[in-house]
C-alpha cells in the first residue's frame, strides 16, 4: 500500500526545505537526490528526508475510526470473507467459486470486493459507499478479460513480450471488438500487480524462479525478502536493574523483540519494567516501522540500523496480548498480515527464540545477572552486584544489537544480518532487491492507532473516562448530537503513560485532537498511577468515588513518600517505571492535525493558535486551555527521598 512517501527512483521528497527527486538508492539507508534540476546531485541519508505532505495540505484519507459503526462492521465482514483469496499466492476461479458458495455471496460481488481492496490494500475501502460520493470509473468486464488474456498469452510466456507490446496488443483487440481501449497506465498497473515469483516462473522457467525465490531448506515459509515475515515475542531478562536516584535494585525488566526472519535483523524492541501486554506489542511494532537514526544519535550508539517500513506479516505465539482486538484491527487497517504459531510446532518460533537466547546469554556477563536458575547462580549475590539502571541497560543493549549482532556472521544464513539485509534491499546475484521500503508518512497517527480506545458521548461538562473529566472548547459543537433515538458516541483514545489528555476523533477533521483535563491544574499521571491510587484506597477501606477523591489520594501518597524514612524496592520500581514511561509521552506530542481549508470549513471552523486547536464562533476565538503542570512538579530532592517510606 502506498502512502504517498517513497524512496523509489522518481519519487519527490523534501530535503532542506526544497523539493528534490530520488535518482536511485545508493545503500540500504541512503539515496542519490537530484537537488538542482539535473545539474546537481547529492547522496543523502533517508533519515533526513521528509514527505512533501509535511508542507503541503492534503485531504485526509477515509480512516477506519471515521467509519460509522455499521459501516465498520460491514467492512470487517467483507474482509473476513475475501481474506483467504487476497492472500493466496495463486487464486483460481474454483477458489472464488468455493468462497462464494460458502458465504452465499455472488461471485461477481467477490471479484468487486477483491478489486476494491487490492487497489490500495486497505480494509476501509470495503466499507459501503454512501450516496453523493464520487466513485472511480471501472473498466468493463470485456476489456478486463482482454487485458488478462493478453497478459497470460503474451507477457507471462516464454515469448517474454515487453510492456509496450502488451499495451499495443490490448488496444488492437479492443478495436477489433469495438470497445473503448484502456489507457496505457492502466495496463502497466496490471503488469506491476503480477506476483514477481509467478512472473519469473512463467517467463524464465522453474530453475530461474528457484534460484531467485527458492528458500533454503529449513527456512521459514514466505520469508523470501526483507520484512516479508517478522516474528515477535517477549522475554524476561536475567538481570536486576537499579533506580536512577538511589542506585538500589528494583527488579528484572521485560524485553519485547521483533526480528526479520529473512535477514535475522532486529526490527524493533521495547524494554520496560511492566509485564508484557498489547501496549508493549504496539510500542515494539511502532519502533520497528519507524526510522531509528534519531534514537541512536540521542543514546550515542555508533552504527546504522536501516530498518523501517511496514512488514508483510507478523508472526507470534498464541498469547492473549498478540490476539487482542486492538492489535489485530490495527494490523488489518495497515494491511499487515498476522499469523499465530500452529500448536505443537516450536520450530515456527525458533528464530525469535534463538535471538532471545543469544541476548540472554550476553546479559549473564553483566553485573547483577540473576542467571537462568539458582543452581547456575550459585553463591553470586545479584542484588549486591547490580550496577546498571534501565537507561544504561538500554544503551548497552542497542550497542550489542547495532554494533555486534548485526555485524557478526550468523550461522543460520552464513553472513552478517546487516549484509543480508542490504542484499535483500539492493539485490545481488542471489536475491532480487525489493528497493528501499516506504517510510511511515504519519508516525503520530501510527502510534495513536495502537493506543487503547473507548466510545464516549460528549456531555456539556466534557468527556468522562475512569471518573476523570476532559474538556475543550472544540467539543461544544458535538454536545447532545444524536443518532436516531440514541446519543451519538465518539471514539477516543488514551495513552497509558499519560492520561492527562484524550485523543478525540473529530468527525470534521477526520483526525485525532488532544482534549486535556477539565481541571487543567491536575497533575499529569499514568494509568499505572491511577491503578495504584485505586489499590491504595482499597487497602484503607475507601473507594475512588470521583475525580477529587482520586487526585487527593494521589497527593497523599506523594506526601507520605516524602515524609518516610526510606524506600522499598517496590516503591523505587514504581518511580523508575514512571520516569521510563515519561519517554513515551513526548512521542505522541508531534504536529497536531490541521483544520480543513477555508473553502471546506463549516460554520463552526477550527484553526490553530499558540499550538492549540480553538473553536471559532461568530469570529470570536475561545481562550486556549491553561498550561498544566507536569509530573516533574512533584519530584523530590535527594534529601527528601532518603526520608522515604518503609512501605508504600
Amino acid at each position: 500500500m502506498s502512502n504517498g512517501f517513497s524512496f523509489q527512483p522518481g519519487a519527490s521528497v523534501l530535503w532542506r526545505g526544497k523539493r528534490c527527486t530520488v535518482v536511485e538508492a545508493v545503500t540500504a539507508s541512503s539515496v542519490l537526490l537530484d537537488v538542482g534540476g539535473g545539474q546537481d546531485k547529492e547522496v543523502v541519508p533517508v533519515s533526513k528526508l521528509r514527505s512533501l505532505k509535511d508542507v503541503e495540505s492534503a485531504q485526509a484519507d477515509r480512516s477506519l475510526d471515521a467509519l460509522a459503526a455499521e459501516d465498520l462492521a460491514e467492512a470487517k465482514r467483507r474482509f473476513a470473507i475475501i481474506k483467504p483469496l487476497v492472500r493466496c499466492e495463486r487464486r483460481s476461479e474454483e477458489d472464488v467459486q468455493r468462497v462464494a458458495e460458502q458465504h452465499d455471496v455472488p461471485r461477481s460481488t467477490l471479484y468487486r470486493w477483491i478489486k476494491r481492496y487490492e487497489g490500495r490494500r486497505r480494509m476501509t475501502d470495503l466499507a459501503p459507499s454512501r450516496r453523493g460520493r464520487k466513485m472511480p470509473k471501472r473498466l468493463s468486464p470485456e476489456v478486463e478479460a482482454i487485458i488478462a488474456s493478453v497478459i497470460d498469452e503474451k507477457y507471462l510466456s516464454k515469448q517474454k513480450a515487453s510492456g509496450e507490446e502488451v499495451i499495443l496488443e490490448v488496444h488492437r483487440h479492443c478495436r477489433a471488438a469495438s470497445l473503448s481501449k484502456p489507457c496505457a497506465e492502466t495496463v502497466r498497473a496490471r503488469l506491476r500487480a503480477i506476483d514477481p515469483k509467478e512472473k519469473v516462473l512463467r517467463r524464465e522457467g522453474k530453475k530461474a524462479a528457484h534460484d531467485k525465490f527458492g528458500a533454503v531448506k529449513g527456512n521459514f515459509p514466505g520469508a523470501d525478502a526483507p520484512l516479508a515475515v517478522v516474528q515477535i515475542d517477549h522475554t524476561l531478562l536475567d538481570i536486576l536493574v537499579l533506580d536512577e536516584e538511589m542506585r538500589l535494585p528494583i527488579g528484572r525488566p521485560w524485553l519485547t523483540l521483533a526480528i526479520d526472519v529473512f535477514s535475522r535483523m532486529v526490527v524493533g524492541y521495547h524494554l520496560s519494567l511492566d509485564n508484557p501486554g498489547s501496549f508493549a506489542v504496539g510500542l515494539c511494532l511502532c519502533h520497528g516501522m519507524l526510522d531509528k537514526a534519531a534514537e541512536l544519535e540521542r543514546l550515542g550508539v555508533k552504527g546504522e540500523w536501516p530498518v523501517w517500513g511496514k512488514p508483510r506479516m507478523i508472526h507470534s505465539d498464541n498469547g492473549k496480548d498478540f490476539r487482542s482486538y486492538l492489535i489485530q484491527d490495527t494490523l488489518d487497517e495497515h494491511d499487515i498480515r498476522y499469523e499465530f504459531r500452529p500448536p505443537k510446532t516450536p520450530h515456527y518460533g525458533g528464530h525469535i527464540e534463538r535471538l532471545a537466547g543469544t541476548l540472554a546469554r550476553k546479559v549473564h556477563a553483566l553485573p547483577g545477572a540473576t542467571f537462568s536458575n539458582p543452581k547456575q547462580r550459585g553463591e553470586y549475590k545479584s542484588e549486591a552486584q547490580a550496577r546498571m539502571t534501565l537507561r544504561e541497560l538500554r544503551s548497552w543493549l542497542l550497542n550489542l544489537i547495532v554494533g555486534v549482532y548485526h555485524n557478526k556472521v550468523h550461522s543460520g544464513i552464513g553472513c552478517p544480518p546487516l549484509a543480508r539485509w542490504n542484499d535483500g534491499i539492493m539485490g545481488n546475484d542471489r536475491f532480487r532487491g525489493i528497493g528501499l521500503p516506504e517510510p511511515i508518512a504519519n508516525p503520530r497517527r501510527l502510534r495513536l492507532d495502537f493506543l487503547p480506545f473507548r466510545t464516549r458521548t460528549v456531555q456539556s461538562e466534557g468527556i468522562v473516562w475512569d471518573k476523570i473529566w476532559y474538556r475543550d472548547p472544540l467539543l461544544s459543537q458535538w454536545v447532545k448530537t444524536d443518532e436516531g433515538r440514541r446519543r451519538r458516541k465518539f471514539k477516543v483514545r488514551r495513552d497509558p503513560t499519560d492520561i492527562s489528555k484524550l485523543y478525540f476523533l473529530d468527525p470534521m477533521l477526520n483526525d485525532y485532537v488532544e482534549i486535556p483535563y477539565r481541571d487543567t491544574g491536575r497533575p499529569s499521571i499514568s494509568l499505572w498511577d491511577y491503578r495504584a491510587v485505586e489499590a491504595w484506597l482499597h487497602r484503607q477501606g475507601k473507594a475512588a468515588e470521583n475525580e477529587q477523591a482520586i487526585f487527593d489520594a494521589y497527593e497523599d501518597m506523594h506526601r507520605i513518600t516524602a515524609e518516610a524514612t526510606r524506600q522499598t524496592k517496590r516503591v523505587r520500581r514504581e518511580q523508575a517505571k514512571k520516569r521510563e514511561l515519561g519517554k513515551h509521552r513526548a512521542e505522541l506530542t508531534l504536529d497536531p492535525p490541521r483544520p480543513p481549508a477555508e473553502s471546506q470549513a463549516k460554520p463552526k471552523a477550527m484553526r490553530r493558535r499558540d499550538g492549540h486547536l480553538a473553536l471559532v464562533v461568530n469570529n470570536q476565538e475561545a481562550d486556549p486551555p491553561k498550561p498544566r503542570p507536569t509530573s516533574n512538579d512533584f519530584d523530590f530532592d535527594d534529601a527528601e527521598i532518603k526520608r522515604g517510606v518503609e512501605e508504600w
